[in-house]
């Protein structure tokens, strides 16, 4: 889901969406605004400002770059392990590559992450090389900085990606090694997240002390540590969800028989006799044993009052065409993906044309809760 705004792509590298997060161009004006007018002066001063924001602008997108390549280099893998990937998303912290399913065995789950931090290692070398032979050819001080910081920033991602806690790739890696010695993956996951969240901690405190002392560098290590300790915290809950409802079918904990609604009900009617005495949001509508779609609260929200007594339902749903529609064979874990993605709360669950439930994330999460506290180690 985007950070802020909806995702832009901007192209796609063998198969794979590249897609920009609107926060993405938040860290790209103020690095430039830091490079342009902090770094770069101090590493070759006295020259034109024009020159200086051209060279920030120019590092920043190649830190980007940077990053992307990183990413492909964990999708490629996973690609030719036989696992797709939908898209490469960049955002305000660096990137990430969305699997469509994840690794199934600790072997895949080592040469995924250990890929990328590789990838960085090697743009470290080129671009280090690159610096030297333009200091050797006495090219322009300018052009050896900008060299120097793309050699040094991709060391520090070499660096800081192993770093073994989740969700970073050194946590990865981490939990590759503990998922084959120990064969559980859930064990493995959670000690994995709980050093990245030492680690997520360790620099939010770290940000603070900085702050403290008048240093606002301190902010963006308390960014980065509340998004470290949360990532690592969710990688442990998404694995837990995945193992809970692996093997989970819909039929198992949707609603069976679900209250409908008639398309000729007036909306006064599917107000007072449906939605306030059922506490429901949605309502899958019918005409005789046929559904057409949905009836929502949302929808009725919209319509002036003084219309609720003439209006139907049947002016004022969601045709099917537009609502998620499961089988009750689909595992669930597969279907909250789809509804997290979608933003939708509810889908209807149909077996051969015929309408046999609905099914909210509300079941799913009651379901996990339960599941969860039942197997809680």
């Amino acid at each position: 889901m985007p950070l802020f705004g909806k995702q832009v792509t901007i192209g796609q590298i063998r198969g794979i969406s590249i897609v920009i997060d609107p926060s993405w161009f938040v860290i790209l004006i103020i690095l430039s605004w830091a490079l342009a007018t902090s770094y770069f002066p101090l590493q070759v001063p006295d020259l034109p400002s024009l020159n200086y924001w051209a060279a920030g602008v120019l590092a920043s997108l190649g830190l980007f770059f940077s990053v992307t390549l990183h990413e492909l280099g964990h999708s490629l893998v996973a690609i030719g392990r036989g696992l797709p990937v939908k898209r490469i998303i960049l955002f305000v912290f660096g990137g990430i590559s969305q699997l469509e399913k994840e690794p199934e065995d600790p072997r895949t789950e080592f040469f995924m992450a250990i890929v990328g931090p590789m990838v960085s290692a090697a743009l470290a070398g080129v671009f280090f090389v690159a610096e030297r032979v333009a200091v050797a050819a006495e090219a322009g001080p300018l052009l050896v900085a900008f060299l120097g910081y793309l050699a040094f920033v991709n060391l520090f991602l070499f660096l800081f990606n192993l770093l073994p806690g989740l969700p970073l790739d050194g946590g990865r890696v981490l939990r590759a090694f503990l998922w084959k010695r120990s064969g559980d993956i859930m064990r493995a996951t959670w000690l994995a997240s709980e050093v990245g969240a030492g680690f997520g901690t360790a620099l939010f405190i770290l940000g603070a002390l900085l702050v403290l002392v008048g240093n606002l560098a301190g902010l963006w290590y308390i960014l980065i540590g509340f998004f470290l300790r949360n990532a690592a915290l969710g990688s442990y809950q998404q694995t837990s969800y995945r193992n809970f409802l692996a093997e989970v079918k819909v039929e198992h904990i949707m609603t069976q028989n679900p209250i409908t609604v008639s398309q000729d009900t007036i909306l006064e009617e599917f107000v007072d006799e449906f939605l306030l005495a059922y506490h429901h949001p949605v309502f899958p509508v019918m005409v005789g044993d046929r559904v057409i779609g949905i009836a929502e609260a949302e929808t009725v929200r919209k319509i002036p009052r003084e219309l609720w007594k003439v209006k139907t339902v049947q002016e004022n749903y969601r045709p099917l065409a537009e609502v998620l529609v499961v089988s009750p064979s689909d595992y669930a874990w597969n279907v909250l993906k789809m509804m997290l993605e979608k933003t939708t709360g509810r889908v209807l669950v149909m077996e051969g044309g015929r309408l046999v439930g609905i099914l909210s994330r509300r079941d799913i999460m009651d379901y996990l809760n339960i599941k969860s506290s039942l197997f809680r180690k």
